[in-house]
């Protein structure tokens, strides 16, 4: 397991991580990882029953700001949900996908599949594989973390944190915080546009819905 602390929260909040939407259908099978790719036409209308949930928040839960990981297809569904719910939009680059090095902007099919079948080491060996070169889960997971630590002091209030990210952030950001083993973090494996509710409280955290 990876060694990692919840970080503290002052008084009960909410968690809200939101995967980007689909991207643009010629990048599907390709390990684009940190590489700036367009959305798919249309994506908005898949990021609405996010919205229903955010704006069904009591009053002193309401976000006041949509994090995002400065690449584009985060960037524009924060600042979408952003104007919808009259809040500003921040940037931090912690919440970047995961670094898959040499793989990275390469079709699954071109990555040699001698590479390809040693992938499980991500979730087998967190502290030391590194796919492609890249960065090891254990590196993904720190900086998400500090993200979280960083938003929960710039708003300690109980208004909710809400941030579109990335498969590879919300996954170790989500398995950190609830302390559970990468190989128990597939119920966090998000699919485009779907999101996961955390309640974060002082000493632990619980995951309280899954939005579709």
């Amino acid at each position: 397991m990876i060694p990692s602390q919840a970080p503290s929260a002052i008084q009960k909040r909410y968690l809200i991580l939101i995967r980007h939407p689909k991207v643009a259908d010629e990048y599907r099978g390709v390990c684009y990882g940190q590489a700036d790719v367009p959305l798919a036409a249309e994506w908005e209308y898949s990021l609405l029953d996010a919205l229903t949930f955010l704006r069904r928040l009591p009053p002193e839960q309401q976000p006041k700001r949509v994090w995002n990981s400065g690449l584009q297809r985060t960037v524009l569904p924060s600042l979408w949900l952003a104007r919808q719910l009259r809040l500003g939009a921040d940037q931090d680059c912690r919440l970047k996908e995961r670094d898959f090095g040499s793989w990275q902007s390469k079709p699954w099919d071109d990555i040699p599949q001698a590479e390809v079948m040693q992938s499980h080491a991500m979730l087998d060996d967190p502290l030391h594989y590194r796919p492609g070169g890249g960065e090891t889960t254990n590196e993904l997971q720190r900086r998400s973390l500090d993200w979280l630590e960083s938003a929960c002091r710039t708003d300690p209030s109980p208004s909710a944190i809400v941030a579109i990210a990335h498969s590879g952030s919300i996954t170790t950001l989500a398995g950190g915080i609830l302390r559970l083993s990468p190989r128990d973090w597939t119920p966090y494996y998000l699919k485009p546009s779907q999101s996961v509710a955390v309640l974060l409280m002082e000493s632990s955290a619980s995951v309280v819905q899954t939005i579709p």
